[in-house]
């Protein structure tokens, strides 16, 4: 049966591999999963909860390209994945064929001839192919190279050379499938299996899981070094002129973590400053904006993924958005797959650097001597740590000494050093105000409430002593 072609393209109505693998990228991009919001009325986030919070990787523990991750990303909320470590029928064919001894015996539902029988490759990714032609026939880049050094476009096609760029999507499976037939040799060798199975023992409650995305995000704000200005306005943005993030008070959003999604947000954006990755920023055109913002929140994804961190429901409206601008130019989302891509590791090297330098920093350690030290009982270390939770609200700085125990602090210019029994935490101006007024209301009150205590076992009166003090909880 001959194919319909179109008489006004002369191309066939069946879509090419290539057009099929742009229409699913397109999707991926325009029809985020989840809910959309109900209301803008307050900052969100603008990514969809995946199922894992890992990169996907290659059966040789190699990392894929940024329009495979998508891809991949994909099938593992379709399929529930749990390691996302893929593999040809190929290699995991000749893995276990290596390791046949180690294979389970011959049964009624087992064949160790055919350890992968009933296996459904039910993931796709693609691999980048160039060819080269001369007249037709098929010759090597080298050749190519040499033979058209200094030719234009047109001088090429008149001498009958062609040169092609296409995908070719092949087939792969999570190789979790066969995991009961793996060397554990392998399995040892993948971070990936062990980072699971202590995953499915761990039990974090939320604010415990709130605490460490708030660290790990600190960790890359740090690691990137970009000043973050909190002023009081409705928007958050990236300046490439002044190289800063501004953005909004925390009580502006919904949680810490919508606060730190943000900024991580606007850090993709600040790779691409002249000093770093160097994107062309083109603010004057809708298509500019769009290619820069799903860089950006791409680039966001792979990097919580990356990192281990958290991703989130998807303001939906907002990716199709910027989505639409490229409905007839599916291609171009290539190119911003590999510079989300670009964007990402950048951000994992700076962190790596950063991580290497606090490997080799001192060890923290609570100081010797603190100008104020602070020993509570628990009723008022809870009455503190409440204290620091509802200020965060409005002074970010303290989100960093939310459940934390606070020990003392130091004086410094403009404010306090706040010692924890983890970490140092700088407050300056009105933060480090309020904090230093607390901790000292909060000692002055035990205090108060420890003398009458001695006072009544004494037998005597301590009215006074209460009537004295002014302090409101």
């Amino acid at each position: 049966m001959k194919k319909d072609k179109s008489s006004a393209t002369g191309t066939t109505a069946t879509k090419s591999q290539q057009d099929q693998i742009l229409d699913r990228l397109f999707d991926y991009f325009s029809k985020p999963k989840g809910e959309r919001n109900t209301s803008d009325s307050d900052i969100d986030v603008s990514f969809y909860r995946s199922i894992l919070t890992n990169l996907p990787k290659r059966f040789n523990n190699s990392e894929y390209n940024g329009v495979n991750i998508i891809m991949l990303l994909q099938a593992q909320e379709d399929n529930e994945t749990k390691v996302p470590i893929y593999s040809t029928f190929k290699q995991a064919s000749d893995l276990l064929e290596q390791h046949k001894d180690q294979l389970p015996p011959k049964s009624e539902t087992f064949d160790p001839d055919k350890p992968l029988k009933g296996i459904t490759l039910d993931a796709q990714v693609v691999k980048y192919l160039e060819t080269y032609k001369k007249y037709g026939k098929a010759i090597s880049k080298n050749i190519f190279e040499k033979n058209t050094e200094g030719m234009s476009f047109t001088e090429m096609r008149e001498n009958g050379y062609q040169k092609r760029k296409g995908l070719k999507p092949y087939r792969v499976f999570a190789i979790e499938k066969i995991k009961n037939l793996l060397p554990q040799s392998f399995i040892d060798e993948r971070e990936y299996f062990a980072q699971q199975e202590e995953l499915e023992n761990k039990e974090m409650s939320p604010e415990m899981q709130d605490s460490a995305f708030v660290e790990r995000s600190q960790l890359i704000i740090d690691a990137m070094g970009v000043p973050v200005i909190k002023r009081n306005q409705d928007r958050a943005f990236y300046s490439p002129k002044e190289d800063c993030i501004t953005i909004p008070p925390r009580k502006k959003f919904k949680s810490d973590k919508a606060y730190y999604a943000v900024i991580l947000h606007e850090l993709s954006h600040a790779t691409g400053h002249p000093s770093r990755l160097s994107r062309n920023f083109n603010t004057n055109s809708s298509i500019g904006v769009a290619t820069e913002e799903l860089i950006a929140e791409t680039s966001t994804m792979f990097m919580c993924l990356d990192e281990g961190l958290e991703t989130f429901n998807s303001h939906a409206s907002y990716l199709e958005g910027w989505a639409s601008h490229f409905k007839d130019k599916k291609k171009a989302l290539l190119s911003i797959c590999k510079q989300a891509r670009e964007s990402q590791e950048f951000i994992c090297q700076k962190v790596l650097k950063h991580k290497l330098d606090l490997s080799i920093a001192p060890i923290y350690k609570v100081p010797e001597k603190l100008d104020f030290e602070l020993k509570l009982e628990d009723k008022h270390t809870d009455a503190l740590s409440d204290y620091i939770v509802q200020s965060a609200n409005n002074h970010s700085p303290l989100i960093s000494l939310k459940h934390q125990k606070i020990i003392g602090y130091n004086e410094i210019k403009d404010g306090i050093d706040v010692f924890t029994l983890d970490k140092k935490v700088s407050l300056t101006g009105v933060s480090g105000s309020i904090v230093k007024r607390e901790l000292e209301s909060l000692k002055l009150l035990q205090s108060i409430i420890l003398d009458v205590s001695l006072d009544n076992n004494e037998e005597k009166p301590a009215k006074n002593k209460l009537k004295s003090s002014r302090l409101s909880m």
